[in-house]
């Protein structure tokens, strides 16, 4: 009996994060996907780091950074641009 419990808790915590997905995916299925102007790794000593960015739709004058590493450490940026030093 109380492996039955314990497999029926293992189950219900499995089936728990699948369907959080897909209830993220459902709450979020209208909004727009916009892709990055530019995505790559990063070399770093033992890490793989992905570095994301993009153009905000509505502000053309900003572009911003994610970095995402292995280790839950990530972040954001934005900074202004200064349209006349482009190339």
């Amino acid at each position: 009996m109380k492996k039955q419990l314990i497999c029926g808790a293992l189950l219900s915590v499995l089936s728990f994060t699948t369907q959080a997905g897909l209830f993220d995916q459902i709450a979020t299925g209208t909004w727009d996907s916009v892709k990055p102007t530019n995505a790559y790794k990063l070399e770093t000593y033992g890490y793989n780091v992905r570095v994301y960015e993009w153009t905000p739709k509505d502000n053309a004058n900003i572009r911003c950074v994610f970095v995402a590493g292995e280790t839950n450490s990530t972040g954001v940026s934005c900074y202004p641009v200064d349209k006349s030093k482009e190339k």
